[in-house]
């Protein structure tokens, strides 16, 4: 655990772990719906000026780490889905324009 986290509060810790996960899966979820790779999300988000390692992504993906914002931003443009939906699992999957709510 990085030096930083270290004297949080375990709640905040715990709640960050469950959101990771939540994100990830969310992630994978439509990702594989759409049928892409990791390597091919990963390319388009580079085409975004977005660079992310495979490392990274994998982390992202399985939970150990949250995406940062310029990360959720390229991801959500990419998977075509909601910011609510890809944070919060809120709505369907894909976006939906403010004229169709």
């Amino acid at each position: 655990m990085p030096k930083r986290m270290q004297d949080l509060p375990e709640e905040y810790l715990t709640h960050q772990r469950t959101l990771a996960r939540a994100i990830g899966e969310r992630i994978r979820l439509r990702r594989t719906a759409l049928d892409l790779t990791q390597e091919h999300l990963r390319a388009r988000m580079e085409l975004a000026h977005v660079y992310m390692s495979r490392t990274q992504y994998s982390r992202i993906e399985n939970g150990d780490a949250l995406p940062s914002a310029d990360e959720l931003i390229v991801l959500r443009t990419i998977l075509g889905v909601s910011f609510d939906w890809l944070l919060l699992g809120g709505e369907d999957g894909e976006k939906k324009s403010r004229v169709d709510r």
